[in-house]
């Protein structure tokens, strides 16, 4: 009796297990050898109604959503596509390039013949008055020039000139004594006015250049020859000038200051001319070649304003009016 009540019991316990999860059961029974065809294939229906339940759950949510409530998707793409923009790199102003400072031009040296002596006491006087330049040094030679060598070495003589006072500016001046015939540096005479002679002038000419231009010295002024009115200067001026000016092409720092229309009023020589003030003055002494004071003061300023336009000399302050006294 005891026997028959246990086992009621787990036959019990065993039924309510099977019947409260079958399909677990049929899954684990079906697996075992004792499980038939026919528990095998129920235990399969079982597996294949839960899947079916559970797609008809996730469809059935699925139905539940409200879609009128989600964004547009023109918006979602407006924000998706918004561009992400990178911070601005701050880039650092370039820094300004302080202009080089010149360093002024303090000492002038003149070279030449007798008329290089007119002119560089005017160009003293006046670079003394108006400008406040003291240190300047004249050095001439009467009847020399680039032609006779023989007789005076201007070569020689300038190497020194620019080696021992160190100029920072130099104005030149020959011409008046070179009018005449010539020996060549391969020691050949040439007669004035002749090819020969024009080549051998500008062989002089441009040696002297050359000095000029391998030195220390940071600027060069070559003075033309004005206008005369003797036939003999007016027919050879004009030649030398030419020669003068060609040297001037081939060097950076040598610049040909023409004063040909100085003394010349409708191309003819004019022997009185005003001066910057309006002040009239004849300008040449009888023999066409050499400055009065007055001719020597014209030529002196359109250098010195030549000067100034290359910034080599300050533009003079006008004067102060003294203050009246009330």
């Amino acid at each position: 009796m005891r026997d028959r009540e246990i086992l009621l019991i787990v036959t019990s316990v065993i039924l309510t297990l099977i019947f409260s999860n079958l399909s677990l059961f049929l899954k684990s029974f079906s697996s075992t050898p004792f499980a038939s065809p026919e528990i095998k294939q129920a235990a399969r229906q079982v597996e294949i109604d839960g899947f079916r339940k559970s797609e008809q759950d996730f469809w059935s949510k699925i139905k539940d959503i409200d879609f009128d409530r989600l964004p547009p998707k023109t918006e979602t793409a407006k924000i998706e596509k918004t561009p992400i923009v990178p911070p601005k790199k701050t880039t650092k102003k370039p820094t300004a390039v302080k202009p080089k400072l010149t360093k002024p031009y303090r000492r002038f040296l003149f070279v030449g013949d007798s008329v290089m002596f007119d002119l560089g006491i005017q160009l003293q006087y006046t670079m003394k008055q108006k400008y406040q330049i003291v240190d300047t040094k004249l050095d001439y030679k009467v009847s020399s020039g680039l032609n006779r060598i023989d007789y005076y070495d201007w070569y020689a003589r300038t190497q020194k000139l620019l080696r021992d006072y160190q100029p920072d500016v130099a104005v030149v001046l020959f011409g008046g004594n070179d009018t005449q015939d010539i020996t060549d540096f391969q020691g050949k005479h040439r007669a004035i006015a002749t090819k020969e002679w024009q080549n051998a002038y500008q062989e002089r000419v441009d040696k002297y250049a050359k000095l000029l231009e391998s030195s220390s010295v940071r600027k060069v002024y070559w003075i033309g020859q004005p206008i005369s009115n003797k036939s003999r200067y007016a027919k050879y001026f004009p030649v030398m000038n030419e020669t003068y000016k060609n040297a001037s092409k081939s060097s950076a720092k040598i610049e040909f200051i023409s004063t040909w229309d100085a003394f010349a009023a409708s191309g003819n020589f004019a022997p009185v001319v005003a001066d910057k003030s309006g002040k009239r003055g004849y300008v040449k002494i009888n023999d066409g070649v050499h400055f009065t004071s007055h001719g020597a003061k014209i030529i002196g300023d359109l250098i010195a304003d030549k000067m100034v336009a290359d910034k080599i000399l300050k533009s003079p302050q006008p004067p102060k009016s003294p203050k009246k006294k009330p």
